[in-house]
């Protein structure tokens, strides 16, 4: 409980403390718990809020301008709520574009987001995209892209 409170991460190995401390040390440190997770696939969204939620963190609840906003850009299939599923067929722009707008969102203190394998994902535009965010002063943004070697230019 003691570590809990103090912020302390776990970790099941040795290479995942060389990962966490390489991941953290290149973010600023979150002001809270609240996290927005942005992805095309509605799978690795809720196994990500699992994880989330059983280390101790919690769902961002977006705000009305954040729900607005994506309701504007985004196909109104998508999850409307967070994760905010983007869809399949999520362009590079379409991250770029819902990674500005959880940027902005006040009640979030931090952004994952989850690239997976899809016919028409490109990952290296993508990452292009989202690099500009990836120096935000007041939160941090964790980038996953799924799917080992098949994406590797991207990552």
């Amino acid at each position: 409980m003691a570590f809990r409170r103090s912020g302390a991460l776990r970790v099941n190995g040795i290479a995942e403390l060389f990962y966490m401390a390489e991941v953290l040390g290149k973010q600023p440190r979150p002001r809270g718990r609240r996290l927005t997770i942005l992805t095309n696939a509605g799978g690795p969204g809720v196994l990500a809020t699992d994880a989330l939620i059983t280390n101790g963190g919690e769902l961002a609840q977006l705000s009305p301008e954040t729900m607005e906003a994506y309701n504007q850009l985004l196909p109104p299939a998508w999850s409307h709520n967070n994760p905010v599923d983007i869809l399949g067929d999520a362009s590079p722009e379409r991250y770029s574009k819902a990674l500005e707008i959880a940027a902005k969102d006040p009640n979030s203190d931090g952004i994952l987001v989850i690239l997976t394998p899809q016919a028409m994902t490109d990952p290296t535009k993508t990452a292009e995209l989202l690099q500009p965010y990836a120096q935000l002063e007041d939160k941090p943004v964790i980038a996953n892209w799924m799917g080992a070697t098949t994406w590797s230019p991207g990552s």
